[in-house]
């Protein structure tokens, strides 16, 4: 093989390995998880929950949102980048990482879906 070859076999299978990349960046999903399965050992780590909301207050900069599950509750903080419409008993899909705070665990959302 030439080096012409070489360059055009070395292009063609480094933009099949970034086309990969994209596609299972964009398809592959966290699992979701049971608030009460949450713990020290999923600190710092992407976690995904779904919930109702039981209670929420906004402040200048953030939203604090008490979410609760059949197994459990749990603080998310969402800073405000947009706004949300927020109302009690409503269910919200949240991913985010799982922090802990003052001796309890919250989670900073990245995501939300209602």
């Amino acid at each position: 093989m030439n080096e012409r070859d070489l360059v055009k076999v070395s292009l063609i299978f480094s933009l099949i390995g970034i086309l990969s990349l994209f596609y299972l960046t964009y398809n592959i999903e966290t699992e979701i998880y049971d608030i009460s399965s949450l713990n020290k050992d999923n600190l710092e780590k992407t976690v995904r929950i779904k919930g109702i909301v039981e209670s929420y207050a906004e402040t200048p900069g953030l939203y604090l949102i008490t979410l609760k599950d059949d197994t459990g509750k749990i603080t998310v903080v969402v800073f405000k980048d947009e706004e949300l419409q927020l109302q009690k008993d409503m269910t919200l899909e949240v991913t985010g990482d799982l922090v802990e705070y003052k001796d309890g665990l919250e989670i900073i959302s990245k995501q939300i879906v209602s």
